[in-house]
């Protein structure tokens, strides 16, 4: 392209929700564009005359619901549609959803408008995903690049986002794995490769790991149909995870009274309880004892296998290379019968030099707030601690950092201190502020990570007031009982009382997204 130099830039937003709109005015005011005569509108408002040899448009826009223009853009492709031909150079960058089939649909349309109208792309269009801003921020540098030399080619890069979903999945390389808890049940810790996927992720986000039924278990469906097709017709499907209607249609199917007695809405509570730990086997040996219900039956009445998700104890900004998981083994027995995790039993198994199929989501409601400017509290138990070691080695990069105080909570000390040698060095550098902990098994009552919370009713209140933002990972009857816990800091220290379920410290905190939870 020509090297002529710009003397304009136009910034062109199309935008739903805010969010290309705020990058927009965020992209106007850098330095390294003052020099240019800046000018801003939506794609609606940019007219061709804007757009001479002398431009720079820069596009900032979203794919509204499944790649549509946002309202403020969906006439632009049709106004260039009526050019002949266009002189300007541009950039697009693109925000997207990665769960939508057609991922940052509307930009791509007018990154390939544009190119049909013979306007010169300074760099190739970015696609990004609800990270969208950091992403944002390491594609600034490229663009200040290539204002300070005009390159004839547009300049490449790996910021786009790769789809990886249930139907494409990434296999990531085991890089290592260690065995973090002494005692039983087993806790791992996993780092896979993601070099060259394409993968961007945040501390906080989750991993999705995509597996098939094990032939162990197909085995004993095997065994109960006396049909060795069985392997194949159920190797992809969900055997553990079922629901009301799998069990209504096996009702159907079977005519078994009970079983249809335990699918009625009064028999909630003894529906969840016989479903806790038991699988369709279970199922079929109770309730089908005369095998009514065939494999053909269970093509259609089953679900697929869903990909299980983790949170990721890794950050991405700092680790862009590999993502870390932190996996406890699950393996139990109930009866006769042993039972091993779908997934977690095969990850416990994996060797390094092996792979698995991932893919990636961002968590955006268990992101660190973009401006670090109030106190963090963690507060997690078990393999809750995941998303906190992510947290951890972001606030490490940050200088100078926010006060950060995490609470965690596990059995034993001794046996279960999870990365135990990594919190120490964090609270000796300063990146974390301290660190509360509550071992349930190490004295004769038990204690929890709500009662260490409690004991710091008085930080806690005061960290509130600052302003401190709270998250919360680990199952949800302890997320319950850390609600439980600041609803009681907030009345005997703040004199805050509980009204009802929408006026207390626990909804106002959440409204303001100032607490947030990755809770299973």
């Amino acid at each position: 392209m020509s090297n002529n130099p710009l003397s304009r830039v136009h910034i062109a937003y199309g935008s739903e929700s805010g969010n290309a709109q705020a990058l927009a005015t965020e992209l106007a005011n850098q330095p390294f564009l003052q020099a240019y005569t800046v000018s801003v509108s939506s794609l609606n408002e940019t007219h061709p005359s804007m757009l001479d040899s002398q431009t720079l448009l820069l596009v900032t826009t979203s794919s509204f619901g499944d790649g549509e223009p946002p309202a403020n853009a969906d006439d632009f492709l049709e106004t260039l549609e009526n050019l002949t031909a266009l002189s300007c150079c541009y950039c697009v960058f693109g925000l997207g959803d990665v769960t939508y089939e057609h991922f940052c649909g509307f930009s791509q349309k007018v990154d390939e408008a544009l190119q049909s109208k013979q306007a010169q792309p300074l760099i190739e269009r970015v696609d990004a995903d609800l990270n969208y801003r950091e992403i944002f921020k390491q594609w600034l540098p490229l663009l200040q690049q290539a204002l300070n030399d005009l390159p004839q080619q547009p300049l490449s890069h790996q910021l786009s986002v790769q789809v990886y979903n249930e139907n494409t999945v990434y296999h990531a390389e085991v890089l290592d794995i260690q065995h973090l808890a002494q005692s039983d049940p087993a806790v791992y810790h996993l780092r896979l490769s993601l070099k060259d996927s394409g993968i961007f992720y945040q501390a906080g986000d989750l991993l999705y790991v995509q597996i098939e039924q094990p032939d162990e278990v197909l085995a004993h469906y095997v065994n109960w149909f006396e049909d060795q097709s069985a392997v194949e017709i159920l190797r992809k499907k969900e055997l553990r995870l079922l629901s009301k209607n799998v069990l209504r249609d096996v009702s159907k199917i079977t005519g078994n009274a009970d079983l249809k007695d335990l699918t009625k809405i009064s028999n909630k509570k003894a529906l969840e309880s016989y479903l806790y730990g038991h699988d369709l086997l279970d199922v079929l040996r109770d309730f089908d004892p005369e095998k009514k219900v065939s494999l053909a039956d269970l093509t259609t009445i089953l679900a697929n296998l869903s990909a299980r998700a983790y949170s990721i104890s890794s950050c991405g900004k700092t680790h862009p290379d590999y993502t870390d998981l932190c996996i406890r083994h699950v393996y139990y027995s109930l009866g006769e019968r042993h039972y091993q995790g779908t997934t977690s039993n095969q990850l416990a198994q994996l060797k390094v030099g092996q792979k698995v199929a991932v893919f990636v989501k961002s968590n955006s409601t268990f992101h660190l707030p973009e401006s670090l400017d109030a106190p963090l509290v963690m507060i997690g138990s078990g393999t809750g601690i995941a998303p906190y070691i992510g947290f951890l080695q972001h606030l490490e990069s940050q200088k100078p950092t926010v006060e950060s105080y995490l609470f965690f909570g596990e059995r034993y000390r001794a046996k279960d201190f999870l990365y135990q040698t990594e919190l120490e060095n964090y609270l000796a550098n300063g990146t974390l502020t301290r660190l509360f902990t509550a071992f349930s098994r190490d004295q004769a009552e038990k204690y929890y990570v709500q009662d260490a919370l409690a004991e710091q009713a008085e930080l806690i209140w005061s960290l509130i007031q600052q302003g401190a933002y709270f998250y919360i990972c680990g199952s949800k009857s302890m997320s319950k009982a850390i609600d439980d816990a600041l609803i009681n800091i907030a009345s005997t220290i703040g004199h805050r009382p509980y009204v009802d379920a929408f006026d207390n410290i626990v909804a106002e905190l959440v409204a303001a997204g100032r607490l947030q939870r990755d809770v299973y």
